[in-house]
């Protein structure tokens, strides 16, 4: 906003009608300010007037001030606050401002004059607006457009009338710069929406759900924290789309956060508990894993879930008297990724309880098992060396009926051996048994009397 606001208010007759007669006008800034070389000759460098610029440029920031006054607009405006507390163009548009390029170091500029007021804390609030701003107004002008386009809402009265009433709120935001009042803005756009809105319905048709989220006039924190749906955030270590929830799901802020006020009673402290999250991960279980209808990749990508270090428990079956009913072992959902989520995840309710792997894994071992796939190098310290020959002492048969004392078998504990003398059985030289006599005696059986190859020690 770039013009002598006091002056140039005046002279289209708005500025008292907003500022009332006891409240005077933020400080005037005059047009030379802002265009130091326009008309030099005409105007005069030394003139400290707007009066004559406005002879010809009668509508110049015209919108800007409307906005920023909330005076002169068809739909109900509020001032802008700054504008109430008297805060005049130039200590937000400053000279560096002024002299920034268009784009980001404008708005860092920008930046700068908020947070010399307001302080460091606020720094992030100018960039998430100007983004939701630009967003909100795009959302609103696309619902009016398929409004405009949509032939069977134009075969009605009203309609049309109702598009151009809400064409004119969006060209106010437009032309208005929404920043200027992004309170008053946004309550354009919404005004926008709920006119076509109202067409629909007089029509007799169904309107399209309103794209704007959640709205700060009655939501008290999406006054400060207004565009909060396009926050991404970490919650409980999962990724969190707040539009997911205050879009989508109308989540209200103070489900997952405190209600504290940013200030406490006493002035200028701030209240530490003011926007602290305080939901836990099994508060977020209770409304997603028990109720919801999304699928869970809508949150677990099959990507993040792949490199995910995770673990089950597993029930052991084992004989003797004392021994262990279960352990954690290692679980990949790679090699899972083909399997649907309920496979494993059995209760929606609880979904850390899961099926046992016996489920799809009744006969999981194989002769050139890799045990330490499942169990992990952990498994070794387990087991001594007198195991590697009694498995069918702790478990089952029918577990390890299908392992083969061979070279394989050996290496699915011993990962670290594999280039050692890889052409060679480990059983002859290790145990002095064949891989067959191995085996005979991991199932419990005997070792028959003979020469080396036939189960004799040499």
């Amino acid at each position: 906003m770039r013009w002598g606001l006091a002056v140039g208010l005046a002279a289209l007759g708005i500025g008292a009608r907003a500022a009332g007669a006891q409240r005077p006008s933020p400080t005037a800034v005059d047009c030379l300010t802002c265009h130091p070389s326009v008309h030099a000759t005409m105007v005069g460098a030394g003139e400290k007037t707007a009066a004559r610029c406005l002879t010809c440029h009668d509508t110049a920031h015209a919108a800007i001030g409307k906005l920023y006054t909330g005076a002169g607009t068809d739909s109900a405006v509020l001032p802008d606050r700054m504008y109430l507390a008297r805060v005049a163009c130039r200590e937000c548009h400053t000279a560096a401002e002024r002299a920034a390029p268009a784009g980001g170091s404008r708005t860092d500029a920008l930046t700068r004059a908020c947070t010399s007021c307001h302080g460091a804390r606020f720094a992030w609030m100018l960039p998430q607006w100007t983004a939701a701003m630009r967003r909100h107004t795009r959302l609103a002008a696309a619902y009016v457009a398929a409004a405009a386009a949509d032939t069977a809402l134009l075969a009605t009265p009203g309609a049309r009338g109702a598009i151009v009433a809400a064409r004119a709120d969006l060209s106010l935001v437009t032309a208005g710069e929404g920043l200027h009042n992004v309170m008053g803005a946004d309550a354009l756009l919404r005004t926008a929406v709920r006119t076509v809105a109202g067409a629909y319905r007089a029509a007799g048709l169904v309107a399209p759900p309103p794209p704007l989220g959640p709205d700060p006039a009655t939501a008290a924190c999406a006054y400060c924290h207004y565009g909060v749906e396009t926050v991404r955030d970490t919650v409980a270590g999962l990724a969190f789309d707040h539009a997911d929830h205050v879009l989508r799901a109308d989540v209200a802020c103070a489900s997952c956060h405190s209600g504290a006020s940013y200030f406490t009673a006493t002035p200028g402290q701030v209240d530490p508990r003011h926007g602290r999250t305080t939901v836990t991960a099994a508060s977020c279980d209770a409304c997603h894993h028990a109720t919801s209808t999304l699928a869970c990749t809508t949150c677990h990508g099959r990507d993040s879930l792949a490199a995910r270090p995770d673990s089950v428990t597993l029930v052991l079956r084992l004989t003797p008297p004392g021994a262990p009913a279960a352990r954690r072992v290692a679980f990949r959902h790679d090699i899972h990724g083909t399997l649907a989520c309920a496979s494993c995840h059995v209760s929606r309710a609880d979904v850390k309880r899961v099926a046992e792997c016996a489920t799809c894994h009744a006969s999981h071992h194989e002769q050139a098992a890799d045990c330490t796939a499942c169990h992990g190098t952990g498994v070794r310290a387990s087991h001594t060396v007198g195991n590697h020959l009694a498995c069918a002492q702790c478990h089952a048969v029918q577990t390890v009926r299908l392992l083969t004392g061979n070279r394989a078998f050996c290496l699915g504990c011993h990962v670290d051996r594999r280039d050692h003398h890889p052409a060679q059985e480990c059983a002859p030289c290790h145990l002095q048994m064949t891989p067959a006599e191995v085996r005979a005696r991991i199932l419990g059986r005997p070792r028959p009397a003979g020469p080396v190859g036939s189960g004799a020690p040499r």
